[in-house]
């Protein structure tokens, strides 16, 4: 038999056991696309088994990551372990569980996105640092996905950008068997794939037999050859190949029994695909042979780089330094004392943070000019110019926020995107994502209350706040005026979570307050003790302090506390917490959303102040009123409640 299929007929068993010793898990993709793996392996993938970090690798994003039962860099008992609670190999890859897993994939089309991303992350550092016999930064990013990764918008919008881009060393290996959960794919989707990537300026590569080592082996070789274009290789398979139910949706998620395990096995000629035989292990050995040799050819070019070029390698390596930023001495006083806008404030510390932060880059939705999250100086990204730092996603917010999280990934550093705040509901899978990852990408969506004014309900955000609460590990501010959103971003500098700054289209109040209190997530802004005490986050603070002034002009004390973070108000202390909502009998929430997270500070005998339906095409002024927004209506239903 020939070596190279008798690898893959141990790997197809392999995958089969341990899915079925695991009870659980997608045969179909495994058994079916063991060939497309393997090739990429054997002779295209560039890793370093001894360092999963190694920042001259190749990347590939498992899109389709139900096909996680492919491991490569792990231990039989890492396998055997194979969905089981606390291992190292989930059912779907998960980054920073897994070495050499560069993404956490499972929600379909994702992947790609984040392949875009690490793609484009690449282009920005080999325009800046590789030169003539010297490509320092030269990896491929490889992308697996199948029939449905390319049914989902997220993956169509990143396939569109791509193209536009012209990253040409982002590969997409499709897996096209025709079949996904319900049953043959073309009952839901029977375009012509090869013309529509083609039609977005991709090269496309046909295998009509995506089981044969040599003709899968060879596409990867030439898509690599790729000068201007990306390259999808669409590979004919068989979902759940040589199994009782090969071709079938049946395969998809379901586990071999015992039996046909045994049956699968003999097949094959394979007894215990744990035990690998001595010519097997002899084509890993010199595969990781050629990947060391390699590697000690970059490190060795590196090297002479290094004492050649050593004004570009100082560049290089300051630009790779995660220097840390002084937030406090950022932006002049003078900014901090003005009435901005949480955009307008946003604008400026940003383009102030590009100055220390040369990798801090990002876009918007086709927004710049209204969300003006854009680095002034730093010009656009394009096919042109892999230089600028603000890319122009277009209108494409979903996979904005996916490529971003590849780019985090890339470059590791903060990459930001922007849009409205309530088209962040295109975004939640990306955030989610990033958030479960533990990846610092910065979400900035401006337009953040109703105070959008006559582009009516739709632009007008009310349930987007408490959406975005509910993302365990995402840190969501919502600044009342510049000095606030500098804390802000302090915080998010400080750690690894992602941030999501949600800021206003309108003027804010700059208020007197100390910069530390902010740092907390809540604070006392103004009284000491009173009758009631107004929690309120962004434009509702300045609403709360005017209130103030009325109720104590008839003798009712209040206290007004701002709340620009409430995940990091939750991280203090019992004693601060209590210290700060234990100023006055009754606490009254006060925020132009719905969100009922309130009621934990407040209480059930609090006074919540919320928005619960929908809004108006008016003028902000008159959504005041509708609402009941304004100083004399909260003073009336705070008056009404002290009773």
């Amino acid at each position: 038999m020939n070596i190279n299929q008798k690898c893959i007929n141990y790997l197809r068993c392999l995958s089969a056991e341990m899915i079925t010793n695991a009870n659980s898990g997608h045969p179909g993709v495994a058994l079916g696309a063991t060939t497309i793996l393997y090739a990429l392996f054997k002779d295209h993938y560039l890793y370093d088994v001894k360092d999963h970090n190694f920042i001259a690798r190749d990347r590939l994003v498992l899109s389709a990551g139900h096909a996680s039962a492919f491991n490569f860099g792990l231990q039989e008992g890492d396998l055997k372990q194979f969905r089981q609670l606390d291992s190292i190999t989930p059912g779907h890859p998960e980054y920073d569980v897994t070495n050499f897993v560069e993404t956490s994939t499972g929600p379909l089309g994702q992947g790609i996105a984040n392949a875009v991303g690490m793609a484009i992350g690449q282009t920005m550092l080999s325009s800046r640092f590789n030169i003539n016999k010297y490509p320092v930064f030269d990896n491929y990013t490889y992308c697996f996905a199948g029939d449905g990764c390319l049914m989902e918008g997220v993956g169509q919008e990143a396939i569109s950008l791509a193209g536009t881009l012209k990253l040409n060393k982002l590969i997409l290996l499709y897996d096209c068997n025709n079949v996904t959960i319900d049953g043959n794919a073309d009952m839901a989707n029977n375009e012509k794939v090869a013309k529509k990537f083609k039609s977005m300026n991709w090269n496309v590569i046909k295998v009509s037999n995506g089981n044969s080592y040599f003709w899968v082996t060879r596409a990867i070789a030439r898509a690599k050859k790729s000068k201007n274009k990306p390259t999808v290789i669409i590979f004919k398979t068989k979902i759940g190949y040589g199994t009782q139910n090969e071709g079938k949706n049946l395969i998809h998620g379901k586990p071999l029994g015992p039996d046909e395990l045994a049956m699968y096995k003999k097949k094959f000629n394979v007894e215990n695909p744990y035990d690998l035989p001595s010519d097997v292990k002899d084509v890993a050995y010199r595969t990781l042979k050629k990947n060391a040799d390699a590697i000690e050819k970059w490190n060795n070019m590196f090297a002479i780089y290094k004492t050649s070029n050593p004004e570009l390698y100082k560049q290089l390596a300051s630009f790779m330094e995660n220097k840390s930023v002084d937030v406090q001495k950022l932006v002049k006083d003078e900014i901090l004392t003005q009435n901005l806008s949480g955009r307008d404030a946003n604008e400026i510390i940003l383009n102030e943070l590009s100055n220390k932060m040369p990798r801090l880059v990002g876009g918007t939705a086709d927004l710049a000019p209204s969300t003006k999250a854009y680095i002034g100086q730093g010009g656009d990204y394009s096919a042109q110019n892999r230089r600028g730092k603000n890319i122009h996603f277009g209108v494409r917010e979903h996979s904005m926020g996916a490529i971003c999280n590849g780019i985090t990934l890339y470059l590791k550093n903060p990459a930001f995107c922007s849009t409205f705040m309530t088209f962040s509901n295109y975004m939640l899978p990306p955030i989610r994502m990033s958030a479960m990852m533990k990846i610092p990408t910065w979400f900035m969506f401006s337009h953040d209350s109703y105070k959008v004014g006559e582009d009516g309900p739709t632009h007008q955000s009310v349930e987007q706040l408490g959406q975005l609460r509910l993302i365990p590990s995402l840190n969501v501010f919502r600044p009342s005026d510049a000095k606030e959103l500098l804390a802000c971003y302090k915080i998010a500098l400080s750690n690894l979570h992602p941030s999501a700054f949600v800021l206003s289209k309108q003027t804010l109040l700059n208020k007197n307050t100390n910069f530390e209190d902010i740092l907390k997530g809540g604070y006392i802004v103004s009284g000491d003790r009173g009758d009631v005490e107004i929690l309120a986050t962004g434009s509702e603070v300045e609403l709360a302090l005017k209130v103030k002034d009325v109720l104590e002009d008839q003798d009712i004390k209040v206290v007004v506390a701002s709340f620009p973070c409430l995940n990091v108000f939750d991280a203090q202390s019992k004693g601060y917490q209590k210290d700060v909502l234990s100023r006055a009998k009754m606490l009254v929430s006060l925020e132009a959303s719905n969100d009922d997270v309130w009621y934990k500070y407040i209480g059930q005998n609090g006074v919540r102040i919320a928005i619960e339906n929908y809004g108006k095409s008016a003028k902000s002024k008159d959504l005041d009123e509708y609402f009941g927004f304004n100083v004399n209506n909260v003073s009336k239903i705070i008056k009404n409640s002290l009773k």
